[in-house]
């Protein structure tokens, strides 16, 4: 028997009607917090559809409030005045009641990237992505309207690509007319002459024009995945490739590596609280700055799962930290020192296969491993050690005397 869900099991309450019993965990994107109480975040999982997951006491524990149904949704952002805007392709979300209700706005042709809100203004949205009409091009999106409709104007890359994708993005908090993109371009003849082009925007009009104020030290680095402005000086930059971090102190003008081999760079955010705090998402690790971005050093303790594309610091207290990997949601409150697994009420995992034997029901979830809980009276979860060595179990079957038979891989 192979059941396929995007919750974690379920049990029938109504028809049509299921309601999620564990285990908890799952994969968790974009935690952000909100701007009128520290302890409230939301986060997104999961894709076709997305589930908005929700904390009022600083995520130790967690509610599932709506699926969001519009594709793979990737880019969240919480506007000054508490409404939420989420995107994916060609749609985008927004919520003026905390993420109970969603409404859902069709923007043609667009696929976003990141959303950024304006930090002062909350019908000032900001994003990137690409678009396909005319070809792959990159492009900066901006809502007048709290994000119900978004228009884009192409970065102006210079170059032959087959496609161009932008991002990463960043607004600055002193001084919001200036925005800087980070993006790439990719250019493909044969399989021996394929190449990346990184590209860093900026804008010091609100988005009007751009100019390219791309690092020239870029002898590996393929593409700009985070870009970085400091919140009170913009003046000081930081932008992050596939393999290195740059640091510019005059507004992009020019650029210094301050750190190599330092991989990934999926999002970079200053701490609010404490501009000298900054932090870089590493996949499977964090880079994490003490001094406005001039060194950097990888901190992983307590750290499980990959796919860490997201970091928030906390807007009110330097300590507090959040990321979500496929393993669920991380918080530190040692400025990412140290981090604690904290996936009370969570149940986002995505259930790939699952069986009943002798009295037991046994079900892998996707990345976080096989379960199993009495199949009568109070569930109980155990996790379960097996063999695997290179993924999931894409179906369990019993045979009836005890003995499971599963299929491991995508089968």
């Amino acid at each position: 028997m192979t059941i396929l869900l995007t919750a974690a099991l379920v049990t029938l309450t109504g028809f049509g009607s299921w309601t999620s019993i564990g285990p908890e965990g799952g994969d968790v994107d974009l935690p952000v917090v909100s701007p009128d109480d520290p302890l409230e975040l939301w986060a997104l999982s999961g894709s076709y559809p997305t589930n908005v997951v929700h904390s009022t006491d600083g995520g130790a524990t967690w509610e599932t409030l709506v699926l969001l149904n519009g594709g793979d949704t990737r880019a969240l952002t919480v506007c000054p005045n508490g409404d939420l805007v989420a995107a994916s392709s060609g749609k985008t979300f927004t919520s003026t009641d905390g993420g109970e209700s969603w409404a859902t706005h069709t923007v043609s042709g667009v696929y976003f990237k990141v959303l950024e809100a304006h930090p002062t203004n909350s019908d000032l949205v900001y994003g990137c992505g690409f678009i396909t009409s005319g070809g792959w091009k990159a492009v900066f999106l901006y809502s007048t309207d709290g994000g119900a409709s978004f228009t884009y104007d192409i970065l102006p890359t210079a170059g032959s690509y087959n496609f161009i994708y932008a991002n990463a993005i960043d607004i600055s908090h002193s001084s919001p007319n200036t925005i800087l993109v980070g993006a790439y371009g990719y250019a493909y003849k044969d399989s021996s002459d394929a190449t990346n082009t990184p590209f860093v925007f900026k804008t010091t009009d609100g988005g009007a024009t751009f100019t390219e104020v791309t690092p020239t030290d870029l002898t590996t680095d393929k593409n700009f995945n985070g870009v970085a402005i400091h919140p009170t000086n913009p003046d000081i930059m930081l932008a992050g490739s596939d393999r290195s971090m740059y640091r510019s102190v005059n507004g992009g003008g020019s650029w210094t590596k301050v750190a190599t081999v330092q991989t990934d760079n999926w999002e970079i955010r200053f701490s609010e609280a404490d501009p000298n705090y900054v932090y870089a998402a590493g996949h499977s690790r964090i880079h994490r700055s003490t001094n406005a971005g001039q060194s950097w050093s990888t901190v992983t303790t307590g750290i499980t799962g990959t796919r860490i594309y997201w970091i928030e610091p906390s807007w009110y207290n330097s300590s507090d930290v959040y990321i979500g990997s496929q393993h669920g949601f991380f918080r530190s409150n040692d400025c990412g020192e140290n981090w604690t697994l904290s996936n009370t009420g969570l149940l986002v995992g995505e259930v790939l296969a699952m069986a009943e034997s002798q009295g037991w029901i046994f079900m892998n979830v996707l990345d976080i491993g096989m379960y199993k809980t009495p199949s009568t009276g109070p569930i109980a979860w155990e996790v379960v050690s097996t063999p695997l060595a290179c993924g999931d179990f894409c179906d369990i079957c019993a045979d009836g005397s005890g003995v499971l038979m599963a299929l491991e891989g995508a089968g």
